[in-house]
């Protein structure tokens, strides 16, 4: 497609277009002002929502409510927690000798560290998780939708805690140093959220923080195992685990894309488009197309320039470029280097299943045995 159809169309099921060449992926990640977050990264024109399904002003404000207790500072003093509960995650199935990794490491470390940061119950969170996998794994056909407010056990759950946080609040009590209660608490320009619009970010932020660093760690771990003169490497020299990361974001961008909505007719690659037409910018396309990366883009390589890896598109870029991503970094690094010091000889039994979700990229099983001390 980079090579013969830089702006590719499809009616089938619904109408829209791609781009995936990097340079066209970086242009309308830039151009906000015509290339719209407000009707959703995602194919419907979906209405309401913060961060990234809306513009300035109203992301600017979302962007300052949220640095008040997600700064990178907040986020990487976290380290000796993760560290502690890598350990006792890991402590629980060590002796098993096999497993998923998925199912016992992945998916728990970041839905622990979410809960945690949010403020939220960890086995409460747990129950919840085939909830989070609902909103990515569906088809949503296209049309204008208001945003619903559905009575789901997620919804009626953070409707508790909020209320619980705004009883505490008003009675004067010491309220605890996390996400939620930055949000019920905090006033920016002399506004205040509303219960609804602290659902919002709530929800946001436990299905972003959950599912694509799952994504992360699995697919990591899993190209390691693949390419063992890789996992030598970085074994024998741990001070490669930080560009690792980044390259495994770039090889497998645990989000393939998402799209954006031109606020007026426009023009892209001598196509003429009408306004509101969704296009999505294609992440994992863009990682890998060998005129920004060169010929050897297709190529797992942890020793590629630090500097050119991370201008990866994982986390997108510009004003969307994710919050989370100091998070997502810190809990993959703890995590790949302690699954590697404390399984001996991992090694894959099995071919992984991938992710079913469009939207996302990744592995949704890792089947693998390791040596019992």
């Amino acid at each position: 497609m980079q090579r013969e159809c830089p702006f590719a169309h499809t009616s089938k099921p619904f109408d829209w277009y791609a781009v995936t060449r990097e340079a066209d992926v970086a242009a309308l990640l830039k151009d906000w002002d015509l290339w719209t977050s407000f009707s959703g990264p995602g194919l419907a024109h979906q209405t309401g929502g913060v961060l990234v399904t809306v513009d300035p002003p109203e992301h600017l404000f979302d962007r300052r409510l949220i640095n008040q207790a997600f700064s990178p500072a907040q986020l990487l003093a976290m380290e000796d927690d993760i560290t502690a509960l890598i350990g006792e995650l890991i402590d629980r199935f060590v002796a098993d000798g096999q497993g998923d990794l998925v199912q016992l490491f992945t998916v728990p470390v970041p839905l622990i560290v979410i809960s945690r940061l949010l403020g939220l119950d960890e086995d409460q969170v747990t129950q919840m998780r085939p909830l989070a996998d609902a909103v990515i794994h569906p088809n949503t056909p296209p049309g204008k939708i208001d945003r619903p407010q559905e009575d789901t056990p997620q919804t009626r759950y953070f409707k508790q805690m909020i209320d619980q946080r705004r009883d505490m609040h008003s009675k004067g009590e010491t309220l605890p140093d996390d996400v939620l209660t930055t949000l019920v608490t905090a006033e920016l320009d002399g506004r205040r959220l509303n219960d609804v619009e602290v659902m919002g970010f709530m929800g946001f932020l436990y299905i972003a923080g959950s599912q694509t660093t799952t994504q992360l760690i699995g697919n990591l771990i899993y190209r390691l195992l693949q390419h063992p003169e890789q996992l030598d490497l970085l074994i024998n020299d741990w001070s490669l685990l930080p560009n690792a990361v980044e390259e495994s974001l770039r090889f497998d961008s645990p989000v393939n894309g998402l799209f954006r909505t031109n606020t007026r007719e426009t023009e892209v690659h001598g196509v003429t488009i009408p306004e509101d037409t969704k296009v999505i910018c294609m992440f994992g396309a863009a990682n890998i197309d060998p005129q920004f990366w060169g010929e050897d883009a297709g190529e797992f390589n942890i020793r590629r320039n630090p500097q050119l890896t991370k201008r990866h598109y994982a986390f997108g870029k510009g004003i969307h470029y994710c919050m989370g991503a100091p998070l997502a970094r810190l809990e993959a690094r703890v995590a790949v280097k302690a699954i590697f010091e404390r399984l001996p000889n991992l090694r894959l039994t099995g071919e992984p299943k991938e992710i079913a979700a469009h939207v996302m990229h990744g592995v949704d099983s890792l089947p693998v045995a390791w040596d019992i001390a």
